[in-house]
């Protein structure tokens, strides 16, 4: 599937980037604007997702640095969906987040697509991966 770049959710930005749409358990009509990091091994949302989504977060926590400031994470497998592709992937659950995005990182969404990334044209590409 090919998604063309766009602006990330928020007052400030105005670079497009590469964001997908990605639905999470629990809320199968509400997609997340998810900027696809390369950088990132792990997905990183918002604690306030898994609240709204009905996810527990009875697990472990760990302390992380992130942007510059320690952050709260609590790890766990959800059900994720972009476009008709289904997988299931760890998700760190972060507190505080200071974004108005969430991050999909090489272990629980790179890990299941092959990306293509046309940057001097804003757009990228993800074929599934079995």
């Amino acid at each position: 599937m090919r998604i063309d770049f766009r602006a990330l959710p928020g007052p400030n930005s105005v670079i497009p980037r590469p964001i997908v749409d990605v639905f999470v358990e629990g809320l199968p009509r509400a997609a997340l604007g998810c900027l696809v990091d390369t950088g990132t091994l792990h997905n990183r949302f918002d604690a306030g997702v898994a609240r709204e989504a009905g996810i527990s977060l009875d697990v472990p926590q760990e302390t992380i640095g992130l942007g510059g400031r320690w952050i709260t994470t609590w790890t766990v497998e959800v059900t994720l969906r972009l476009g008709d592709v289904t997988w299931e992937a760890p998700v760190s659950f972060c507190q505080p987040w200071a974004a108005d995005f969430q991050l999909l990182g090489q272990e629980g969404f790179l890990r299941w697509f092959r990306l293509t990334c046309e940057v001097a044209n804003r757009w990228l590409e993800l074929d599934p991966q079995e």
